[in-house]
Parts: C-alpha cells; sequence; structure tokens
C-alpha cells in the first residue's frame, strides 16, 4: 500500500523551506546590492575616464555649468531675467563624446539655451551611465519650474544619480570655488572666470574629490548645469558667513532647504552627496578611482578632501 505524506508531514516540510527562505533571502538581497553597488562604481569610473579626455582634448577640466552659478531654470521665476537668455549647459553634458555618446551629443545645440525646445529630445534621454543601479526614484523629474518653462509642451527632463563637487561651502562655491568641478562664471567679479587644469590640483588626484552620487529626485537634471555640483557641506540659509552646516554632507537631508530667506525662489533639494547603498556613498576623486566614503566620517575630513589646494593633511579615508 503507498503511502502518502501526512499533514503533520507536510506542514513541517513547508516550515523547513520557509525557514531555508527566511536564511537565503536576506543573502540574494545583499549578493544583488553588490553587484548594484559594482555597477554604480563602473560608472563613475567611466564618468573619470571621460573627463580625463576632455582635459586632453581642452586642456582644463570642464565647468559644472556653463553660465553663472547663479544663472539657472529659475530665472524668470522669481528673478528677474529669462532663462533662455542663459546657456547653462552642465559638465555631464559636454563630456557625452567621451563617453561614446557622440550621437547624443550632436541632437543637442551648444548654441542656443539648454532649456531651448530644440534640446528637449536630447533632455528627455535618460542615459544608463548617469543612473546608479540601486537609485529607486524616477527617471524624470517632476519639479514645476521645469513644467513652466514649456506650459504647452509635454517635456521631460532626465534626472543624473552623480553630480560634481565644486567647493567647501557654498559661499565659496558662489564667490571663490576652491574645488574642481564648478560653474565658469564666478558672481565675485574681481575673480573673473576661473579654471581647473589637472597640475592646478595640487593637494594631490588621489586626495581631491571629483564628482559623487546622488539619490536627489527633483534637481539634479542632467542637461542642465543649473545644479549639477554641490559643495562639502549642506547649505544653511540663516544667514552665516559661510551658508554652511557644520555636518557631513553624505545622506544628510535636506542638503538645501529653499525656504525663508529665499522665498521659494529656489528648488529645494533633498540630497546632496548621497546615496541608496547602505552605509555611504562612492566617490569619484581626480585621479579616476573611486572609493566608497562612510556616511560616518570626519567631516572635516571630507571638506579637506573637497578642496583642490588647500594644503591639508589627509589621512585614512
Amino acid at each position: 500500500m503507498r503511502r502518502g505524506f501526512t499533514l503533520v508531514e507536510l506542514l513541517v516540510v513547508i516550515a523547513i523551506v520557509g525557514t531555508l527562505v527566511a536564511l537565503l533571502l536576506p543573502a540574494v538581497q545583499t549578493a544583488r546590492e553588490a553587484a548594484r553597488r559594482t555597477a554604480c562604481v563602473n560608472n563613475l569610473k567611466q564618468i573619470g575616464l571621460a573627463v580625463h579626455n576632455y582635459v586632453d582634448s581642452h586642456i582644463v577640466v570642464p565647468p559644472s555649468s556653463t553660465d553663472d552659478v547663479e544663472k539657472g531654470v529659475w530665472i524668470g521665476n522669481g528673478i528677474s531675467g529669462d532663462p533662455f537668455d542663459f546657456h547653462l549647459h552642465s559638465w555631464l553634458g559636454l563630456i557625452l563624446p567621451q563617453l561614446e555618446l557622440g550621437t547624443l551629443r550632436d541632437t543637442i545645440d551648444y548654441d542656443v539655451s539648454v532649456y531651448d525646445a530644440a534640446n528637449l529630445p536630447a533632455a528627455a534621454e535618460v542615459i544608463s551611465v548617469y543612473r546608479c543601479p540601486s537609485f529607486s526614484g524616477p527617471d524624470h523629474t517632476s519639479e514645476p519650474k521645469y513644467a513652466d518653462l514649456h506650459p504647452t509642451l509635454d517635456d521631460q527632463w532626465a534626472l543624473a544619480n552623480y553630480i560634481g563637487i565644486g567647493a567647501t561651502t557654498a559661499v565659496r562655491f558662489w564667490r571663490d570655488p576652491d574645488g574642481v568641478l564648478f560653474p565658469t562664471r564666478v558672481t565675485d567679479g574681481d575673480n573673473g572666470d576661473v579654471v581647473v587644469r589637472l597640475k592646478d590640483v595640487t593637494d594631490g588626484l588621489s586626495n581631491t574629490l571629483m564628482a559623487a552620487e546622488t539619490r536627489e529626485r527633483s534637481a539634479t537634471v542632467w542637461i542642465d548645469g543649473t545644479i549639477s555640483s554641490f559643495p562639502g557641506r549642506p547649505f544653511s540659509n540663516l544667514g552665516a558667513d559661510d551658508h554652511a552646516i557644520d555636518a557631513l554632507p553624505l545622506n544628510y537631508t535636506p542638503f538645501f532647504d529653499d525656504a525663508g530667506f529665499y522665498s521659494g525662489t529656489y528648488i529645494d533639494c533633498a540630497w546632496g552627496q548621497s546615496s541608496e547603498h547602505p552605509g555611504g556613498v562612492n566617490h569619484l576623486l581626480c585621479d579616476g578611482s573611486v572609493h566608497f566614503l562612510s556616511d560616518t566620517m570626519d567631516d572635516d575630513l571630507y571638506e579637506a578632501m573637497c578642496s583642490r589646494s588647500g594644503g591639508e593633511v589627509i589621512g585614512e579615508f
């Protein structure tokens, strides 16, 4: 006579299988995240190589924006002026040929504003090398200031998960940028246009940050130089001399809260240097290497790594 499973035996088997699945699932998830983090590292390495190839052709590091740091999508949305009067192309747009994306680059008209209708097809393109696989956010921004540029068109503005690092603090970013990737023009007229060559990074290419990943979901449109680079400290609008919060920016939120002092003029930026990888953020250094920096590292050390020629002694990171 054939004997089948009893109900008790079946329940025991189900319990054992359930236990094994519960034990294996975290390991599978960990393995998947490790693979995503590795892919993110490879993205940053490709971006770093592209920047170095850009320098080989142009001598200087690309600007984070082809216009003044205070020019952006908000012009005409609270500040006098017209955003279409300014080019505002981003460094991520400038290095497209070096990423073998010349076909996309050929669809961009760099002689007109990044917001011009001619550039809308390119702006909508989601570029895989600019996307961290761990990012759970949208492909395109829902920021109203972008929608307001072409109210009668159904335009889309694709996001990037990688940003430049342009200075130690917001005020230095505006007036005397001491980092590597910052807008081509600064607001302090005494300094004029500032450019950076790799030989100007006297703190050492292996000690100086060039770019990082971000989990920002609204502000970091890849084609637009408006918000394509960040300082090494979260922003404060409380009137401090350096407009900087005494804190590490990694996974700090809100990184820039446009309330009170600026009355909603600019774009809120919830995240600066940040990621959805547990424990830290991938960073590109000026030598092309990529390091995973812990979000519990010393904030003064991080600020020192944001300057190109501050003379700081950089320890372990």
